[in-house]
């Protein structure tokens, strides 16, 4: 059950997707089972690796339990060479990425980049660096950071949110309300999607209450930003949003990459004015396909809807 949850968004944007625009039909499936086998491939012994390291489970357990949950992320990968053009249009940029490789690198240099330079400051002016990453070596934290972000991609904020949140409902939004509006929007719903599981863990409600109302709203202002800046590619914030989740937890921070962030996010709100709608022929805004015609038919074959 906790693998739909968790998937929950990107289920929905594929649902809906799918009844939106279901005709006509890309004639060739071998491409879709082709690339599920290649992103289950992908997935697996990643999980896999993960459970064994990280949760200390049994071996043959891991195998079975997360062999099978890994069909959700592959599933979601391959999604970019489904048959229905409305699930691949909306899919295809997670295995075809837009806009410019240097807003890919932007995302690593926020995230670690400002917890890096924090570190650096922080010993340049003599304070100390506590990590619990520290006892583990190099290598050990190495192997634990890039097991944490490749499971955050597949399964825990990366392809199984972003698909929804940034990918499915953001352009929707921009393409009727200014980009803050639209981001602030995807914001408050992100932060209460998450109540539950911090209820449930018991975390404190004032902490609760400064991740999701403050912390994440910096962070979706982020998001969008990096959406935008890509031309609409889905793939930038679910990059981003799994090496916030690990790196923010894992690497220390101070006031300096906390105020860093804050900065960022004005300066992008500033720079990009915000605060007025995208064109509405920016590839980051959606497009009715009633009233436009992205691509051409080629490729497709009609498939008759039967009464």
């Amino acid at each position: 059950m906790e693998p739909f949850i968790v998937f929950s968004p990107a289920l929905m944007a594929m649902l809906i997707s799918g009844i939106a625009e279901p005709l006509p039909r890309y004639e060739n499936g071998k491409a879709r089972w082709i690339a599920f086998l290649l992103a289950w491939l992908f997935s697996a012994p990643i999980l896999i690796l993960y459970a064994v390291k990280i949760y200390g489970i049994e071996l043959m357990s891991a195998v079975i339990v997360y062999g099978l949950m890994a069909f959700f992320p592959a599933w979601v990968l391959s999604s970019a060479y489904a048959r229905r053009p409305g699930i691949r249009k909306q899919f295809s940029t997670l295995l075809k990425p837009r806009g410019h490789a240097g807003w890919y690198l932007v995302i690593f240099l926020i995230y670690p980049g400002f917890q890096l330079l924090d570190m650096g400051i922080t010993k340049l002016t003599g304070g100390k660096v506590q990590s619990s990453l520290a006892e583990l070596g190099v290598q050990g934290a190495a192997i634990l950071l890039l097991l944490e972000f490749l499971k955050g991609f597949l399964f825990t904020g990366g392809i199984n949110e972003e698909s929804g949140w940034r990918g499915f409902a953001l352009p929707r939004l921009q393409a009727r309300y200014p980009v803050i509006v639209a981001g602030m929007i995807v914001w408050f719903f992100w932060a209460f999607w998450h109540l539950p599981y911090d209820l449930g863990r018991g975390i404190p409600i004032g902490e609760v209450l400064k991740n999701r109302l403050f912390w994440n709203l910096v962070s979706s202002i982020l998001m969008t930003w990096l959406y935008n800046r890509s031309n609409g590619s889905t793939l930038a914030p679910a990059l981003f949003h799994p090496a916030m989740n690990t790196f923010g937890n894992n690497l220390p921070g101070t006031t300096i990459s906390r105020g860093l962030l804050v900065a960022l996010a004005v300066f992008a709100i500033l720079f990009d004015r915000m605060w007025q709608k995208l064109p509405s022929d920016h590839p980051a805004v959606y497009r009715d396909p009633a009233l436009h015609s992205e691509e051409s038919s080629e490729g497709r074959v009609p498939v008759p809807i039967y009464r």
